[in-house]
């Protein structure tokens, strides 16, 4: 059985401070965090996980609230792989020498990288039975952003499943292909039409975000990277163009998978 944990679920300015938008999947000897956003090492000690177990971090892209918190892993020292296109490694790099000049060479041989290249799948780090596939999505148009599908194959003891995270992205039609026949999708819903608001030409609604879920097919859609308000709302609109599951999660909240995502 594989958890899946949501560390945190909001967008830039969440509910509850430092509840930026970040997850964590627990999969046999993995921990692998997606995005650290500047309070991940207190959402790590809320769900009771400690900096030195994770194993891997995925970054979506390299806005402050999906990245801020990473350089803190220089200090708890393990192997660990850092996976991500080129342009958000490399500002990843340029983060850490700002917040610790040349602090990074002393600690060198905890961090292998995986740069991941669009539209090819390819194995994650060390996980024998997971495999990562990246595509750029359409957000910022200053920095590259991008979707990621984790494909679990199946074993003695559990069938195969897969997730998507899509990182922030407008309704992005590479994030529906990619996430085609998907278990779950975890799609960010910054805005609730009903409230008034708007993805500001750079997020998604979660009417948007369910058309996405629904377009590809998927079993169960989780919204996440959300404004303040009623989950009711989000779940609401969303559900009025994707038929399947819906998670409206808040932090520490966990998923047992793929169980929780069959219905």
């Amino acid at each position: 059985m594989t958890d899946l944990i949501f560390l945190g679920t909001g967008a830039i300015t969440p509910e509850r401070p430092g509840d930026h938008t970040a997850m964590l999947i627990q999969h046999g000897p993995a921990r692998i965090l997606l995005d650290a956003g500047p309070a991940v090492m207190m959402q790590l000690d809320r769900a009771g996980v400690s900096p030195d177990q994770i194993t891997h971090i995925y970054f979506s892209h390299h806005h402050g609230d999906h990245i801020l918190g990473s350089p803190m892993f220089m200090f708890y020292p393990r192997l660990r792989y850092l996976m991500g296109a080129r342009p958000t490694i490399d500002a990843w790099l340029e983060l850490v020498e700002v917040a610790y000049p040349r602090y990074l060479l002393k600690v060198a041989d905890d961090f292998a990288f995986q740069l991941l290249e669009e539209d090819e799948t390819e194995p994650v780090a060390a996980v024998d039975d997971v495999s990562i596939t990246q595509v750029q999505t359409q957000h910022a148009p200053e920095l590259p952003a991008f979707a990621a599908r984790f494909d679990f194959a199946p074993t003695d003891a559990a069938p195969g499943f897969s997730i998507v995270y899509s990182g922030d992205t407008t309704p992005t039609e590479a994030v529906a292909a990619l996430a085609r026949g998907a278990d779950l999708i975890i799609h960010e819903a910054t805005a609730a039409e009903t409230l008034g608001m708007s993805n500001w030409g750079v997020h998604s609604t979660a009417r948007e975000a369910g058309r996405i879920a629904a377009a590809a097919g998927a079993k169960a859609l989780a919204l996440v990277h959300r404004m303040p308000g009623p989950a009711e709302v989000w779940a609401q609109e969303a559900g009025a163009e994707f038929p399947g599951q819906i998670f409206v999660p808040q932090a520490g909240d966990r998923l047992k998978l793929p169980d929780d995502c069959n219905y």
